[in-house]
């Protein structure tokens, strides 16, 4: 049986057969009561014409307080009589009222204090909302060098104009015109300049949008398609010698040194072959080590500037974003993003956290104000007890010698002698 009981359909038809019984009460309940009986056939005289109703028929009639009173009801052909028995007064009764027989008002209830502390910390955990405009990352934003950058000086800025319009889901994110800041980062790999970070965007209004990116190379050929290195890394450029035979010179030093060194005069010693101290070996020897200062100097020099890169300005490339491109967190003076290439869900979640933060401090607070409150009750306690001991030890006893004045001196108490009486 109860096996049968706990299954699902079981439970489900028991379930509907309390709710159809329950409804059906109600319903019976609410339903007005019937009158009890059937109604009275009309009664109809001998020629045929229905009879009058019955009518409540006043009489006019002076009783005193103890007969007994009748009345009648309907004409000649029904009457019925009833006795109502006199009405007597009520007893006297003696009426107390009480707080429990009273009606009880309805209390208002208590108003809220004047300062109320709400903690508003939100303690859900953060969720990161969809940006309305946007673009993802990867897109390839067409731009053009404004200045002339070179390797040999890698402090100059990187200033050019985005070229095309950028639109993603029919939606323009980046309009033409607008300026472009970067830094050239490691100078120069073979003839171009790698130029990758922070990617500053200026629109025509001053609102600024940092985003991370990338240069590549942009080369589009005169019939219209690309080159092979296009979208390859770096900006190209063009590589500029100041002394186009700086390394036949330096090669020459070198080999003048070797030559200048062999020719000189030596003798065997015990320790190997010595040169010998002659005018001819000290011409050869000053001869070598010039050829060896001029080598080195020439070398440093094709370091630093004697071979750099060039890109000029008008330059094409390309800058690949490296995040996703919000063009409505761009704000005067980059306020928004604090100068930094930082996501609106990375700005959201900062907040969130401070508000976190904020909100624990707030309830430590609290929690601490209501310590050092209940602290300094205890103390006043202490101190209000110790003033009444001090109070009651200072204070004189209230014994006074009224009591005795009233009270009798204690004496013997005076005995009566009975008189005797003697008869004649």
């Amino acid at each position: 049986m109860i096996q049968h009981l706990q299954k699902p359909a079981v439970q489900m038809l028991l379930l509907l057969a309390v709710v159809g019984i329950g409804g059906a009460a109600y319903y019976v309940s609410k339903q007005p009561p019937s009158v009890g009986g059937s109604q009275p056939k009309a009664k109809v005289t001998k020629d045929g014409t229905p009879a009058p109703e019955p009518t409540l028929i006043a009489e006019n009639k002076t009783v005193n307080a103890a007969d007994k009173r009748t009345a009648k009801l309907g004409g000649d052909e029904q009457v019925q009589r009833f006795i109502v028995p006199p009405k007597k007064p009520p007893p006297p009764t003696l009426i107390t009222t009480t707080a429990s027989t009273q009606q009880k008002k309805p209390q208002k209830p208590p108003p809220f204090p004047t300062l109320v502390h709400v903690n508003q910390s939100p303690k859900e955990p953060f969720v990161p909302s969809v940006p309305r405009l946007f673009a993802p990352r990867g897109i390839l934003i067409k731009a053009a060098l404004v200045i002339t950058v070179d390797s040999s000086s890698l402090q100059t800025p990187v200033l050019a104009l985005v070229i095309e319009d950028v639109y993603w889901n029919h939606q323009l994110i980046i309009p033409a015109g607008t300026q472009v800041h970067a830094k050239a980062s490691n100078g120069r790999v073979r003839d171009r300049i790698e130029i990758k970070g922070t990617f500053n965007f200026i629109w025509d209004d001053g609102r600024e949008y940092s985003i991370s990116g990338v240069a590549l190379d942009h080369e589009k050929l005169t019939d219209g398609t690309f080159a092979v290195t296009d979208g390859s890394a770096g900006v190209r450029g063009r590589v500029i010698k100041n002394d186009e035979y700086a390394e036949v010179k330096i090669l020459f030093a070198e080999a003048l040194q070797g030559i200048m060194n062999n020719n000189q005069q030596q003798f065997q010693t015990i320790y190997g072959l010595a040169p010998q101290n002659n005018t001819r070996n000290a011409a050869l020897g000053g001869g070598s080590q010039a050829a060896s200062a001029y080598s080195g100097m020439l070398t440093k020099k094709l370091e630093q500037d004697l071979d750099f890169v060039r890109v000029a300005a008008g330059t094409t490339f390309y800058i690949y974003t490296l995040d996703v491109f919000e063009p409505e967190m761009a704000s005067i003076a980059g306020l928004k993003q604090g100068s930094q290439p930082v996501a609106s869900w990375q700005l959201a979640q900062a907040a969130h956290a401070q508000a976190l933060a904020d909100g624990d401090a707030t309830v430590k607070g609290d929690a601490e104000k209501a310590a050092e409150a209940q602290k300094a009750r205890e103390q006043q306690e202490t101190a209000t007890q110790l003033e009444n001991v001090r109070n009651l030890i200072a204070k004189p006893s209230d014994t006074t010698p009224a009591a005795a004045e009233t009270a009798p001196a204690a004496g013997p108490v005076p005995v009566m002698q009975p008189t005797s009486t003697s008869t004649p």
